[in-house]
C-alpha cells in the first residue's frame, strides 16, 4: 500500500468534516452513491441560528428601547393611578379661611372602610372629623337575601350646633348665634330592601340625645332643655353610582330621596328673656330630603359631576334647620363656594353644584367649580359660588389640595365678593 500525501490526506478530512456537518457520511465501498446536498446553504443556516445578523442585532435593540419606554410609562401609570385607588384608611388635615372673618377653621379627619371584619359578613366604617365621631356597622343580606341592616351610632361635642352665621332673628335679619354647647349622641337603625337592580327603598329609625352646656352666654339666657328625638323616616333611592379614589371620580346617576317626621320629649322657648328663639313650637317637626347626583367618567380623569339638591321641613328650629356654605369640596357637605363652612343656616333651600377636573400632568389636577343656591324660608336669596381647585400628588405619594372660592349674594342684596382658601393633605393605607 502506496503512502497518502499530506495534501490528499487534508482534503480528505475536509470532506469528512463537510459530510459529517451536513448531517451524512462518506459512501461505503460498493454502496450506491448518495446524492449531492447543497452543503453550503446548510451550513450557512446553521451559522444565523447561532449568530443574529446586522439586522436583527438593530430589531433587538429596538425592541429593548421599546421595552423601556412601556415601562416608563406604566411607572407614570403608576403614580397617575394612585389617585384613582381605593384606601382603607385615609388620614385628612384640612384647614380653611375666610378673607372676610379672617378666623381660620382648622380639623384633623380619619377614615377607614373594611369589609368582613374579625371574620364576620359585617363591613366596619369609621370616621372622625373635628369633635364628631361616626360608627357604621353594616350586614349585608340581613335577614333576607335582598336586604341589609345598618346600625350608626354618632357623638359630637363642644359646641356642634348652635354656632353658626345666618341664624333668623326675624323674617329678614340675619344675626350671629349665642354660642353654647350643644353635644349629642345619636343611635341609627337603616332597613335598606334592594327591590330591583337600581330601586332600593328602606326604613330609618334616629334616637338622638341632646345636653347643652354654657358657653360665654349672657345674663338670663336660658338654655334649651336636655331632651330625646325620636325620628322614623323612609329611604327611596334609584340609580348606580361610583366613586373611587382621592379625586372621587364619579361615575354614574343616583336619585336619592328621604324624609321624616319626629318628635322630642319636651321642648321649650329659650334664649334671652325678651327675644326667644323665633320660629312655631318645634316639639314635633319633620325634614324633607332630595338629591340627584351623576358623573361622567372619560379617559379614566375627565370626570363632570352634577348634583342637584333641596332639603327643608316644617316646625325647624335651631337643631335641625339646614345649613350650608364652606370651601371644602370633597368633604361631602352642602357647598357653596366663596363662603365659610355653614355660613348659611336657612328653613328650606334649593342648591345646584357642578364640577369639571382634569389630569394637567400625572401628579397635577385642575378641577374647576360652580355652585348656585335658593333659599326659600325665612327670606328669598340667590347665591353663586365658583371656585378652582388643585391637586398634587408630592413626593412620596402624599396628595396635597388648595383651592381659592369666590362667593356673593346676587339677590336681594348688593353684589359682595367673598373669599375663601382651602388647604388640605391626606394620607392613605
Amino acid at each position: 500500500m502506496h503512502p497518502i500525501s499530506p495534501k490528499k490526506l487534508t482534503a480528505l478530512i475536509m470532506i469528512c468534516t463537510l459530510a459529517l456537518m451536513a448531517g451524512g457520511a462518506p459512501p461505503a465501498g460498493g454502496a450506491e452513491k448518495a446524492p449531492a446536498k447543497d452543503t453550503k446553504g446548510t451550513i450557512i443556516k446553521k451559522i444565523k441560528k447561532i449568530v443574529p445578523t446586522y439586522k436583527e442585532r438593530k430589531d433587538a435593540r429596538a425592541r429593548k428601547s421599546h421595552t423601556s419606554e412601556i415601562q416608563n410609562d406604566v411607572d407614570a401609570r403608576a403614580i397617575k393611578e394612585s389617585a384613582s385607588q381605593d384606601l382603607k384608611n385615609v388620614l385628612v388635615l384640612l384647614s380653611e379661611i375666610s378673607l372676610r372673618s379672617g378666623n381660620p377653621t382648622v380639623a384633623p379627619v380619619f377614615m377607614t372602610d373594611h369589609k368582613e371584619v374579625f371574620g364576620t359578613k359585617t363591613d366596619l366604617a369609621f370616621s372622625w372629623v373635628g369633635y364628631k365621631m361616626t360608627l357604621k356597622l353594616k350586614q349585608p343580606h340581613f335577614p333576607f337575601r335582598n336586604t341589609s341592616l345598618q346600625e350608626v351610632i354618632i357623638g359630637s361635642f363642644l359646641y356642634a350646633s348652635g354656632t353658626n352665621l345666618g341664624f333668623v332673628k326675624s323674617s329678614s335679619t340675619f344675626q350671629k348665634e349665642t354660642r353654647f354647647y350643644t353635644n349629642y349622641t345619636s343611635e341609627m337603625l337603616i332597613l335598606r330592601w334592594r327591590m330591583a337592580r337600581y330601586f332600593t327603598s328602606g326604613y330609618g329609625l334616629d334616637s338622638r340625645q341632646y345636653f347643652f352646656v354654657r358657653r360665654e352666654t349672657p345674663y338670663g339666657f336660658r338654655l334649651p332643655k336636655n331632651h330625646v328625638n325620636v325620628f322614623p323616616y323612609l329611604i327611596l333611592e334609584i340609580g348606580s353610582l361610583h366613586e373611587q379614589g382621592i379625586d372621587q371620580l364619579t361615575e354614574g346617576i343616583l336619585l336619592y330621596a328621604w324624609g321624616g317626621y319626629g318628635t322630642r320629649s319636651r321642648w321649650s322657648w329659650w334664649g334671652d328673656a325678651d327675644n326667644p328663639q323665633s320660629g312655631g313650637y318645634a316639639r314635633h317637626f319633620s325634614i324633607i330630603s332630595a338629591w340627584m347626583k351623576f358623573g361622567i367618567l372619560v379617559a379614566g380623569h375627565h370626570n363632570l359631576v352634577v348634583r342637584l339638591l333641596f332639603k327643608g321641613g316644617f316646625n325647624n328650629d335651631f337643631l335641625n334647620r339646614p345649613r350650608f356654605g364652606a370651601t371644602i369640596d370633597n368633604a361631602r357637605l352642602d357647598v357653596v363656594h366663596g363662603f365659610p363652612l355653614d355660613y348659611f343656616r336657612v328653613n328650606s333651600f334649593s342648591l345646584l353644584n357642578m364640577s369639571y377636573g382634569f389630569n394637567i400632568f400625572s401628579r397635577l389636577r385642575l378641577t374647576l367649580y360652580f355652585d348656585y343656591a335658593h333659599t326659600f324660608l325665612p327670606r328669598k336669596n340667590n347665591i353663586i359660588g365658583t371656585a378652582y381647585g388643585i391637586r398634587i400628588i408630592t413626593i412620596g405619594g402624599l396628595p396635597v389640595w388648595f383651592t381659592h372660592g369666590m362667593g356673593t349674594r346676587i339677590f336681594p342684596d348688593a353684589p359682595h365678593l367673598y373669599h375663601a382658601f382651602m388647604v388640605m393633605t391626606a394620607a392613605g393605607w
